[in-house]
């Protein structure tokens, strides 16, 4: 770093059109400050060079290190690594938090590197509950930096009370906070609007663009924000009048969130510790997993398994007369949900790229629409399995007209020979139907094609804990859509492939001999047609 650098004051971020964009440093180290950006954006670089600047300026601070990258600013800097690798400064084992705490604003920066801790919110809670305590009494200025905030305050699920607390009150004891997170839609939108300055890098998954749209007012969100290349942030808030595009400076110090590089290795036999041929213990039937309690993203119930058998519609046995069906059964189940962000062009010349979203049902490839339950209607379930080319030929092909295969081929770029092949294939799988007239063959497709993407409304999702539930699992992967989508739209391609689970119930009925079962929305209580 230059001397100039130095000698200019404020915190250098980085370089903007116009210049170095320097922000005070009072106002990151009382202030509430977010960090944003999906994996690959650069996001941890940027807080690490925050990190350095902090250092650099003297200002008292910790980092809530929930992946060890950030030892690394030992090399230049004077900073305490709480850890248990065995390079660390202090162990957590055996740590006098409270101690800790009260000595923080005197003492060098702390790493607090939680990544080997089985509950890191325990230690993380105990320390900043004392810390606050400290700084209710002495009234100095003090940053704590939290990576992977939507672990520790979430929206939905278990939260370190502390946080809400600090948010709201902190800034009278000088307490600031820097909230940083790949995921900003699952972090408290409390703790989040409590955020007067802003780093927001590259985001692609529709619910997280909603969540920052608050920091965008009268401007909307800017079209680059989806395709902003690692390094690259808008700085906002306290740290500029309108949104300023800045590139995040070269940092001075190790960073520890770099991606390993692929090299060459040597391939070695599997050495079996055990049985061959023995399944895994606990396998769910084919079709559906089981979570083991595991807490997956998704949306929670709102109606429970007691209660389901007052919202089926239960047929009789003689129309309006005789006996009813009884409920045998009722299962609890979670079916996995895919949001896919899609790359289309657009504008007059479709030269401009922006990112548009679809939910599918993960197990039919059917477009879904979850703001008031769960409804289905046509989408990609008989698209998913062909190749990108099939695809095209199937698009080149009229509804309600015929075609011929030489018109196909000049449409899609190929030889007529390679289209014919693929129309036969096509039509074995009766997505297009085949006419002859003489020696001429004619083509109708048969399906309606998916329309382009466009928004879909934000959820609100978070941690749900599966439990026992059945687990339904998509039927296809990230690469079976993207041939889809690539022959569908010329020039797109995936941008995000998303699961989350939705809540149903699977009723068994039975009426004398009379068995079937239906589905059952797990939020509105509506049967499910799927």
């Amino acid at each position: 770093m230059s001397s100039e650098e130095k000698e200019s004051g404020g915190l250098l971020l980085g370089s903007t059109d116009v210049g170095p964009l320097r922000v005070p440093a009072e106002l990151v180290a009382t202030g509430r400050t977010c960090v944003i950006g999906s994996s690959g954006s650069g996001k941890s670089y940027a807080v690490g060079v925050l990190c350095e600047e902090l250092c650099r300026d003297g200002v008292p601070f910790c980092i809530i290190d929930t992946e060890g990258e950030y030892s690394g600013i030992k090399e230049k800097f004077e900073a305490i690594w709480v850890g248990e690798e065995p390079g660390c400064d202090l162990a957590w084992e055996g740590l006098d938090l409270a101690d800790l705490a009260k000595q923080a604003p005197d003492i060098s920066p702390l790493i607090l590197d939680v990544s080997d801790l089985p509950d890191p919110k325990e230690k993380v809670a105990e320390f900043l509950t004392a810390l606050y305590a400290t700084l209710t009494e002495r009234r100095t200025p003090y940053l704590v930096v939290v990576e992977e905030a939507d672990k520790f305050v979430p929206q939905a699920g278990e939260r370190i009370p502390i946080f809400g607390e600090v948010a709201r009150r902190g800034r009278k004891r000088g307490m600031g906070m820097m909230i940083c997170t790949q995921r900003p839609s699952l972090v408290d939108k409390n703790v989040l609007s409590q955020c007067a300055n802003q780093l927001i890098g590259k985001l692609i998954i529709q619910n997280d663009l909603q969540s920052v749209a608050q920091f965008f007012p009268g401007r909307g969100l800017p079209k680059e924000l989806t395709s902003l290349s690692s390094g690259r942030f808008f700085a906002m808030g306290g740290f500029s009048e309108v949104p300023k595009l800045v590139a995040v400076r070269s940092r001075i110090t190790r960073h520890g969130g770099v991606t390993p590089a692929l090299v060459k290795r040597v391939i070695h036999k599997y050495v079996s510790g055990g049985a061959k041929g023995v399944p895994a213990a606990g396998t769910a039937p084919a079709g559906e997993e089981r979570a083991n309690g595991n807490a997956s993203m998704g949306i929670e119930p709102s109606i429970w398994a007691d209660d389901i058998s007052g919202f089926v519609r239960r047929e009789r046995s003689f129309g309006i007369f005789g006996p009813k069906e009884t409920v045998t059964k009722v299962e609890a189940q979670f079916r996995t949900l895919v949001q896919v962000g899609v790359r289309v062009r657009k504008g007059v010349l479709r030269r401009r790229f922006e990112t548009a979203y679809v939910m599918l049902d993960g197990l039919t490839g059917k477009r879904v629409q979850v703001n008031k339950g769960l409804e289905a209607k046509k989408g990609f379930e008989r698209l998913i399995g062909l190749s990108a080319l099939q695809v095209e030929v199937l698009r080149e092909v009229a509804p309600d007209s015929d075609t011929s295969a030489l018109d196909i081929a000049s449409g899609v770029g190929i030889p007529g020979t390679t289209v014919s092949r693929l129309l036969n294939l096509l039509n074995q799988k009766r997505l297009v139907r085949t006419v002859e007239l003489g020696r001429k063959k004619l083509y109708r497709r048969l399906v309606d094609l998916p329309e382009e993407p466009s928004d879909i409304a934000g959820l609100e999702v978070g941690q749900v804990k599966v439990g026992d539930a059945a687990v339904q699992p998509a039927s296809f992967d990230e690469e079976a859509l993207r041939e889809v989508v690539k022959g569908l739209w010329q020039g797109s391609d995936l941008a995000s492939f998303e699961t989350l689970l939705y809540p149903v119930f699977k009723v068994d009925l039975a009426l004398r001999r009379k068995r079937r079962h239906v589905l059952v929305d797990g939020k509105t209580g509506k049967e499910l047609s799927l």
